[in-house]
């Protein structure tokens, strides 16, 4: 249970504290987000911990596990709240739907539109519903509207102009043609999405029939349940240590590839360099998934890359491409005797067909660094599945929707 102790700073001071941190790292960037947050008492939506973890989570705090012992529920870090509801751009009087409940989220979309009842949060597990229903009352948000349901489907009794935004606080692999049909025109849709084997929370708005990113938030959560679940494929290329993540069924015949990794490897630096304070790698993660197919990630535990099987790879992964019988990941090492430190970025191949497809990689990432390097995010466009007005080139390939990436 939420306690303070003596001489303990009090759930208020640390909800100040916690926004003036969120405002001088540039997650708060609105006088209007920043009330919410000053209003909507945080710790009373996990109870479970102390007000202290709370207000100074660095990440989310999970609220339920599966039987496996997985995370299915959680309250979202607060810097992800507040830059997930910036980027949404609630305004007063708004009908907002969110999908995946925790109560906390709801109870600042609640703030932002000025009224509870035009605030719909729904979650496919009855556990949690319960919860948020009895946290949201508790905190004074009791008439925000809390539904069991599968947010994949379409919500029964929806606004008649649609809902003006739609947020989605759960890992989703599709964009399910009932968010855009509830999605009134003028709406915006926040969904963190995978694909590729990434993860981006983005922001989207109409734009002539399909949608448009204008947004793209690095971000991970617990994923969708119910009938739009989906796990990525994991091709292992040396047991536990190295994997390659394979995502909307690309091609990838594992047999052949783990024979591959064994073999001779052949390097090929770009000359590209990265500063250790540039945000430059996850653009270039986004990007490449519009510029190559079949494209996923590589990745590596640390004991993989201290016996020499891996180059430098980074925790989260690095991008990876290949073919029917040879791969090719990216790598980085430093650049020798630069302050501040800088790091190359290069290209690591295995196969008979390695020296190919390094240089394809390394190609890419060369064209990234000319055209696109300083050009800003990556923009995600998304087309109905069947839509004829999709353009040529590289698409990702969704239940429901196929994505471009320029």
């Amino acid at each position: 249970m939420t306690e303070v102790g003596a001489g303990a700073a009090t759930p208020d001071t640390l909800r100040v504290q916690m926004v003036a941190d969120l405002r001088a790292r540039g997650a708060i960037t609105s006088p209007e987000v920043e009330s919410a947050f000053l209003k909507v008492p945080r710790h009373l939506f996990a109870p479970e911990v102390t007000a202290e973890e709370v207000y100074q989570a660095p990440e989310g705090i999970f609220i339920k596990y599966n039987p496996q012992g997985r995370p299915v529920s959680s309250v979202s870090a607060p810097w992800l709240h507040a830059q997930m509801l910036e980027a949404a751009q609630v305004e007063p009087g708004m009908a907002v739907l969110e999908i995946g409940s925790g109560g906390c989220n709801a109870a600042l979309l609640a703030e932002l539109v000025g009224d509870q009842t035009l605030v719909t949060t729904v979650d496919i597990d009855p556990d949690i519903t319960a919860r948020a229903r009895k946290l949201l009352a508790e905190a004074g948000y009791g008439q925000v509207r809390v539904e069991e349901a599968d947010g994949a489907r379409p919500l029964r009794d929806p606004p008649p102009h649609g809902f003006d935004r739609i947020i989605v606080t759960v890992g989703a692999s599709d964009l399910p043609t009932a968010w855009t049909d509830q999605l009134a025109p003028n709406g915006r849709l926040v969904v963190p999405l995978r694909f590729r084997g990434l993860s981006r929370t983005i922001a989207f708005t109409r734009e002539q029939g399909h949608l448009r990113s204008d947004t793209l938030i690095i971000s991970g959560f617990v994923a969708m349940q119910g009938d739009s679940a989906y796990a990525p494929r994991t091709v292992r290329l040396a047991g536990q240590d190295v994997r390659l993540v394979v995502d909307e069924g690309q091609p990838a015949e594992a047999e052949a590839l783990t024979e591959a990794f064994t073999g001779p490897r052949h390097e090929e630096w770009t000359g590209v360099e990265l500063g250790g304070s540039e945000r430059i790698l996850p653009r270039l993660e986004v990007w490449l998934a519009g510029a190559t197919a079949p494209y996923g990630r590589l990745r590596a535990t640390q004991a993989a890359t201290d016996r020499g099987l891996v180059g430098w790879v980074l925790s989260r992964g690095m991008p990876a491409v290949w073919n029917r019988h040879s791969l090719a990941y990216l790598a980085l090492r430093r650049v020798a005797q630069t302050t501040p430190e800088r790091y190359e970025l290069g290209v690591i191949a295995h196969g008979p067909g390695r020296e190919h497809l390094a240089a394809h990689l390394t190609d890419a990432v060369r064209r990234f660094d000319r055209e696109a390097r300083n050009a800003g995010d990556p923009v995600v466009r998304a087309y109905h599945r069947h839509d004829h007005e999709v353009p040529a080139g590289v698409t990702v390939d969704k239940p429901s929707v196929r994505l471009t990436i320029t």
